[in-house]
């Protein structure tokens, strides 16, 4: 199949002169495929590809590739988002018959979506193409199936009311405006139900029957080859079902010798409950070192582990090791293999065998810092929680070295996200013990401060969103362990560098600014919960020094003071003062009625600055029978004043701020009300007022 498909997407960009090929055949030899065997995700997102982007393709083959499209499992949220996004107007756009067939097959594969919610949360991009008339029976139908009490409102009962007058009473908009009164009869809607409505029904049986029996075939060939967690209890049969395996694997197979009639093994368990009731009288497999490849082996094992299973693994795995580093040439393969193999154990397990850990520091000054980077870091970071300082100079010290050797854009990420695993797992360990080590907090602590350098590094020289959010996760990991009730009193609160702060306070993503304010707002949590339990103690310097963060930053977004000095503990965002001298002359230069430190707050920051003025809109849209005039924009105390006085809406200042902070979070934007709420305490008593125009 994926060599059909990039034949056919090829020819798809070749007008029918240019081909070399008939594509007729091309396409009934894909469509004859996939009505047989389905089409796996990735194949299903390619041919989605070749329909909806830019293509020379006739209708007819169109139309022939969109009633094949059998998926083999579940249609993930891309997809469907990617159909909804290929539909509506556009030079770029597929054609009417195209779009009308693609929404036709979601309602066919509805079923059988990843998450069913994709559609409900795509609503009012379905919602506006009912004014296409060529797919507008199609849509009517989606909208039928994904309609919800939520998604009923006035303005669409209006909009589907003023389309059946246009349109002449067609049925397919009956039926959706009848599904619309279903949810709410005492609308009064008139005569616009009254004529020959849809029935929306299933458009074709025959089709969801095939996929039915694609799915479950695919479903009972795969078995085998499904995730360790939805395989069913019996153990891995490499080989089976007569595919020829690629090549001799490092691992033994699972297998029993020497069994007499009376003898019980995991090679004849077939389910969970066999293996329940014969736990305690099943024999274990000569290999044991099976266990690293084998899920229904590690299931016994850890039920029926004993000091001897676990010397007899350590010792086949010292011979291999030493085998490997005597002839190191001859079986990367196998390394590498048996590394990964070790990986997915450790993940099962939790506990990195010391033997594999040895091993990683006997190859540290010869690796390349590339070779299975992902595999070597993943089971370094399970090394046991230690000293930081000693475990850094002998283990990853010389690996991060290597890893930052070729100064690639990906290796300082790489490296990050390895530190970040480390936190986690270090966490979780410091969780597991009923009584905590004296080392653990200084270990957590010294990681803090070594990855705090790694951080900096990457924001300094990389102004991309995703090495941001990167920076992000890492301190949002560790801020999850300073407030967890049981690691409260153990791992120390270790702040990111203020420059770390403040660059990913002025950056250009709405989303990172959020996340950033969400996280001071934790950390102040933790200051305060570390205060009032009066155990663990802070320098007056090291709080001050936080608390310039929140004053800095609250007199950028809420007081409309940027780079202000005066205030106790504010730093001017460490703007020097020559700098906001310049800056404040340059502004006044452009414009006399700015003033630079009023730039960043929500009226005029680039990232708030249309959010506020929609804010704005929305307010007045409500309040637009005792209103005479709209604000022209941006807002300002001043502005408010005035425009109450023309004749506009009453808002004041505070009301206009607070009520901006919920709309905010009722877009998802959260982050920015928690620091306000958290770190201005007049503001906490006000939290649920909903700021309402006035006439």
């Amino acid at each position: 199949m994926d060599d059909l498909l990039e034949d056919l997407e090829s020819a798809s960009k070749k007008t029918a002169k240019q081909r070399a090929i008939k594509i007729s055949g091309l396409v009934d030899n894909v469509c004859a495929k996939a009505y047989e065997d389905g089409l796996l995700v990735g194949e299903l997102n390619k041919l989605i590809d070749i329909l909806t982007l830019p293509n020379e393709l006739d209708q007819g083959s169109l139309g022939n590739l969109i009633r094949n499209l059998y998926p083999v499992s579940k249609v993930p949220d891309s997809t469907v988002a990617k159909v909804i996004g290929s539909l509506g107007h556009g030079r770029f756009k597929s054609s009417y018959a195209t779009q009308a067939g693609l929404l036709r097959w979601l309602v066919l594969v509805y079923d059988v979506l990843d998450n069913p919610r994709i559609l409900s949360q795509l609503y009012s991009t379905v919602f506006n193409l009912l004014d296409t008339a060529a797919i507008r029976p199609q849509v009517c139908h989606v909208l039928s199936l994904i309609t919800g009490r939520k998604h009923v409102r006035p303005f669409r009962i209006q909009f589907v009311m003023e389309l059946i007058r246009q349109a002449g009473n067609e049925p397919p908009l009956i039926g959706l405006m009848r599904v619309y009164k279903d949810y709410y009869p005492d609308v009064i809607v008139g005569d616009a139900t009254a004529g020959r409505a849809s029935v929306f029904t299933h458009p074709n049986p025959e089709w969801r029957g095939r996929l039915g029996e694609i799915q479950e075939i695919h479903f009972q060939r795969t078995q085998e080859g499904l995730p360790i967690e939805q395989r069913a209890f019996r153990v891995v049969r490499k080989g089976a079902n007569g595919l020829k395996r690629k090549r001799v694997s490092v691992l033994p197979d699972v297998h029993t010798s020497h069994a007499q009639e009376s003898s019980i093994t995991l090679e004849e368990i077939e389910d969970v409950h066999e293996f329940v009731q014969k736990l305690e009288k099943i024999d274990p497999p000569n290999q044991l070192v099976a266990v690293l490849d084998d899920p229904l082996l590690q299931k016994f094992l850890h039920l029926r582990s004993s000091d001897v299973d676990s010397s007899r693994i350590d010792g086949w795995l010292i011979a291999f090791f030493e085998d490997q580093l005597q002839n190191p040439d001859a079986g990367e393969g196998n390394t590498i293999e048996m590394l990964e193999a070790i990986l997915n154990y450790t993940r099962y397990t939790k506990r990195l065998p010391s033997v594999c850990l040895s091993y990683l520091q006997s190859i540290i000054h010869s690796w390349n810092g590339t070779a299975a980077a992902d595999t070597i870091l993943g089971l370094l970071a399970y090394v046991p929680l230690s000293a930081f300082e000693d475990l850094y100079i002998s283990t990853l010290q010389p690996f991060e070295e290597a890893v930052l050797y070729d100064g690639s854009t990906e290796s300082q990420p790489r490296l990050l996200r390895f530190y970040s695993s480390l936190l986690d797992q270090w966490t979780t360990t410091l969780l597991s013990q009923p009584d905590p080590t004296a080392i653990g907090g200084p270990a957590v602590k010294s990681l803090m401060e070594h990855v705090n350098g790694l951080c900096l590094t990457i924001i300094q020289t990389s102004m991309d969103v995703g090495a941001h959010s990167a920076v992000l996760d890492f301190y949002e990991r560790a801020a999850s362990g300073i407030m967890h009730p049981d690691l409260k009193s153990i791992i120390r609160i270790s702040l990111p560098p203020t420059e770390v702060i403040y660059t990913l306070h002025f950056t250009g993503s709405l989303a990172i600014v959020s996340r950033l304010c969400a996280l001071l707002a934790i950390y102040k949590k933790a200051f305060e919960a570390a205060m009032a339990s009066k155990r663990d103690s802070y320098p007056s310097v090291y709080v001050n020094n936080f608390n310039g963060f929140l004053m800095d930053i609250c007199n950028c977004l809420w007081r409309s003071k940027a780079f202000n000095t005066t205030d106790q503990n504010a730093k001017g965002c460490l703007l020097a003062p020559n700098i906001t001298l310049r800056l404040s002359a340059y502004i006044g230069d452009l414009d006399n009625v700015l003033q630079l430190p009023s730039l960043f707050f929500f009226s005029y920051s680039p990232l708030f600055c249309l959010l506020s003025i929609s804010y704005i809109r929305e307010l007045e849209d409500r309040a637009m029978d005792v209103i005479e005039r709209r604000h022209p924009g941006p807002v300002s105390q001043q502005s408010l004043k005035q425009l109450e006085k023309g004749g506009g809406m009453k808002l004041t200042w505070q009301d206009y701020r607070l009520g901006f902070l919920h709309y905010l979070e009722r877009r998802g934007v959260n982050g920015i009300g928690e620091l306000m709420y958290n770190t201005m305490k007049h503001l906490m008593p006000n939290r649920e007022v909903r700021a309402e125009p006035e006439g």
